[in-house]
């Protein structure tokens, strides 16, 4: 019974460490996503020009919009990770399938972009419009900036 009691507190031990990195990680992490999220709102607001009240308005249906677009990203790469990390022969018709899966994607994205569009259309201006299209371009080159530099540590 000893035995048994002190196996059992030397498994919890060893794994006590473990489950708090674990839990260190995830927090980590979530601290990462909100300071991405928080540097992209700023970075939006800034490039388009939002007054208060268009960023209330602006950023539910923007985080909404994100969260559509990154739900289809992430089918489209994990049905393409299938394939690029097959350890069987991919067949042409596999790959055939793949290729119209990504192609695809990008209708979707397209498609939800233009619902979007069209729902800050009825509160934005053309030339804020304009602004958040071109701040969408932008985005990825200040994210790698920011997160290359010293406001990913903040």
């Amino acid at each position: 019974m000893k035995k048994i009691i002190l196996l059992l507190s030397a498994v919890l031990l060893w794994a006590l460490p473990v489950s708090v990195s674990a839990q260190n990680k995830k927090q980590q992490r979530k601290e990462q996503f909100d300071r991405f999220c928080k540097f992209r709102r700023d970075f939006m607001m800034k490039q388009i020009g939002l007054s208060e009240q268009e960023a209330k308005q602006f950023f539910p249906l923007y985080e909404e919009m994100e969260g559509k677009k990154w739900t289809v990203d992430r089918e489209a790469r994990t049905f393409a990770r299938k394939i690029v990390r097959s350890e069987t022969a991919v067949s042409d018709v596999e790959y055939e399938k793949a290729a119209e899966v990504l192609l695809e994607k990008d209708e979707k994205l397209a498609k939800i972009d233009r619902e979007y569009y069209d729902k800050f259309k009825t509160f934005l201006s053309n030339e804020k419009l304009f602004k958040f299209k071109n701040a969408q371009m932008k985005f990825p080159r200040a994210m790698m900036k920011w997160h290359g530099g010293k406001h990913h540590h903040e």
